[in-house]
């Protein structure tokens, strides 16, 4: 039985009913309908017989109206650059008086976010690149826009393996028998290598010895010189730290103050690290010694750059391995060549 038919019989049974106890009011009360409606049925009843007391069949609506077509779009597009600091209603009006056909304010107001148009801001930004190309006024806020929209620049920016480290420290937690643990960790600004350890507090001294122990000795045995770390603000890479660097000859740089995007290399690697590991190990076992959280640290980098599959604009589908370790395997400098890193 289909809906339209049990919606047939309930009516019919509803006209039954007060035939049967001789009560409008009663059969309604019972079958918790109104009395309007009741002899709403009923005069259907009594016009059309029972044929008449089937649900109306409702027509299908208008559906979605027809797109823009390519001249409404474009004399939008005139619109937003002749006056970009107003809005869709000064805009629909404007069209009328230019003898263009007629558009609504609202279809309007959802043409613009499509073509990156939904804000008096990004108009204004439309323009001023217009003006450069067109006229020559050429802004240093657009001569950015622009670099960065080409690629020509990037934030942090590296050719070989050695040239750029992004160093960062996250807190894990504090672990029943362990104590607080803190990771410190490193990321390749050319090839994305991964290199971190474990440290028992967050220090000049730990951050020193994790670059001279463990840094330094990765990059000579790969054949690459260790040329600058960048690192933000933070008190562990003072100090000591700066000493370390200046005795090694490697240039020491910062992140301009609350710029975090800048240290996004590091932060996306320790984010990958916290979620894809450390998540997943604290529900399979239990820690009660620090190295065993070196250990279990050590074996998911291995798999990061040895296997894990990278797509990034650095690796290009390659491993962090194959471009680190392929000065002294595989040649490195040629890999780099083919993918268009240098």
């Amino acid at each position: 039985m289909t809906l339209e038919d049990k919606v047939h019989a309930t009516r019919l049974l509803a006209l039954q009913r007060a035939d049967e106890l001789g009560n409008v009011s009663e059969a309604c009360r019972a079958l918790g309908i109104s009395r309007s409606l009741f002899y709403r049925w009923k005069d259907r009843f009594e016009r059309y017989g029972r044929d008449g007391l089937h649900p109306r069949r409702q027509g299908a609506g208008r559906g979605r109206p027809p797109g823009l077509s390519v001249q409404d779009e474009q004399a939008i597009l005139a619109m937003a650059l002749s006056y970009p600091t107003c809005g869709p209603c000064f805009y629909s009006l404007q069209l009328v008086r230019n003898n263009h056909r007629y558009l609504s304010s609202s279809t309007i107001y959802r043409a613009l976010p499509r073509m990156g148009l939904g804000t008096r801001q990004q108009r204004l930004v439309v323009l001023e690149q217009h003006s450069a190309w067109r006229a020559g006024l050429l802004t240093e806020r657009t001569r950015r826009q622009l670099a960065r929209a080409r690629g020509q620049r990037r934030h942090v920016e590296a050719k070989e393996p050695g040239e750029l480290v992004c160093l960062d420290t996250f807190y894990i937690g504090r672990l029943k028998g362990v104590g607080k643990v803190w990771q410190i960790t490193a990321c390749d600004a050319a090839c994305s290598y991964a290199t971190a350890r474990i440290v028992p507090a967050n220090t000049a001294e730990h951050a020193a010895r994790f670059l001279v122990d463990v840094l330094l000795p990765l990059y000579e045995a790969a054949g690459w010189p260790l040329q600058r770390v960048l690192t933000d603000w933070g008190s562990e890479f003072r100090g000591e730290f700066d000493a370390v660097c200046q005795n090694l000859e490697i240039r020491h740089t910062r992140t301009k103050p609350r710029h975090a995007w800048t240290h996004g290399f590091v932060e996306r690697l320790q984010g990958t690290i916290l979620h894809a590991h450390w998540r997943v190990a604290f529900r399979k076992r239990y820690f009660t010694q620090r190295r065993e959280l070196e250990w279990s640290l050590q074996i998911y980098l291995a798999f990061y750059n040895d296997e894990r599959p990278h797509q990034g604009y650095r690796t290009r589908g390659l491993r962090p391995a194959d471009l680190c370790w392929g000065a002294t395997c595989i040649g490195a400098t040629s890999v780099l060549r083919d993918i268009g890193i240098s």
